[in-house]
């Protein structure tokens, strides 16, 4: 009996725990700051540039705008203030995904032209890396200073640059930004898209928008390769005339019908030859008896004539003579 409350026990206690583990929330998959940082310098290596050096600011100033993305919901480069990196002379790259590796972003995500241009547009520079997770999503932030240059003071009219450890970043606590929904053009009749820029848009938004990359937006509007910002209202050419597709001429086919069978052409008979006629011999009249009797009509009368008059004799001597 104890043995059996013993069991109950077990599977009740396994039960428990596993309802426990089956409850919890799904986390995203991702990489460390750490780990984000060690794949750019392997990246930067395999092109045989210098690793980028880790400072404390960068790491300070990346995260914190990982944390205001998480709190969006959304991935952009305005920050809590309403600036941007780009604004303190500072490169940037964001992404935001579910289950996204360190690899995966470096090689995958950011493996276009302009964001390389972050990575390994530079023989040396100062990095810093920003983490956060939120409902199932990961925000990355990676910010890079070039070597030679300094952070600019954003908040001086001048622009002031200074080092980096002389400035500390403290972000003004606004309210944050709604980024609406990015609303894709249609082509016009000539095929053309031109993408109005919308406050908060980045390269990035309207590049995944329309399914086309980064360089071909910049191509088509003829801008530089090395352009990563966009301004409210500004128009990018998304797509340039789609070449016509030419239309086939119908030519009507003439049904020839059933043919008529030639009738062939009848052999000619060659034309005998005519052969000369004698000499003509006049004939000699015919004698009376032979005109009398040569025609058959007065042969017939002849002979009516002769049987009638043998008839009236019979009459006359049979019957008028016994009288």
């Amino acid at each position: 009996m104890q043995q059996n409350i013993n069991r109950f026990m077990i599977v009740i206690l396994a039960l428990t725990a596993l309802s426990a583990f089956v409850s919890q929330p799904a986390s995203a998959q991702s990489a460390t700051a750490s780990e984000i940082i060690n794949a750019v310098n392997n990246l930067r290596q395999s092109q045989g540039l210098a690793p980028y050096t880790v400072d404390t600011f960068l790491m300070d100033f990346a995260q914190s705008h990982s944390n205001y993305m998480a709190s969006l919901g959304s991935w952009t480069h305005t920050r809590a203030d309403g600036s941007s990196a780009f604004d303190y002379g500072i490169k940037e790259n964001v992404a935001m995904g579910s289950n996204m590796s360190a690899q995966h972003c470096v090689y995958t995500v950011w493996a276009d032209w302009v964001h390389m241009q972050t990575m390994t547009g530079f023989s040396a520079g100062k990095v810093g890396v920003g983490v956060a997770v939120a409902d199932g999503y990961v925000y990355y932030t990676l910010n890079v200073l070039p070597e030679g240059s300094a952070v600019k003071d954003n908040t001086s009219p001048a622009g002031e640059a200074e080092p980096v450890a002389a400035l500390q970043y403290q972000p003004e606590q606004a309210a944050p930004m709604i980024i609406s929904q990015l609303v894709t053009s249609t082509p016009d009749e000539d095929g053309i898209i031109i993408h109005t820029v919308q406050y908060g848009e980045t390269l990035w938004t309207i590049a995944e928008a329309y399914g086309v990359t980064i360089d071909t937006i910049l191509t088509n509007s003829g801008l530089s390769l090395t352009t990563t910002t966009v301004y409210e209202g500004q128009e990018l050419v998304i797509q340039t005339a789609s070449e016509p597709t030419a239309t086939p001429t119908f030519t009507p086919t003439v049904d020839p019908g059933t043919p008529t069978p030639t009738q062939p052409r009848p052999t000619l008979t060659p034309f005998p030859t005519r052969t000369p006629a004698p000499p003509h011999t006049p004939t000699p009249a015919p004698s009376i008896v032979h005109r009398a009797f040569g025609e058959g009509k007065n042969v017939g009368l002849g002979l009516i004539l002769v049987c009638g008059i043998g008839f009236a004799l019979v009459i006359y001597l049979g019957f008028i003579k016994k009288g």
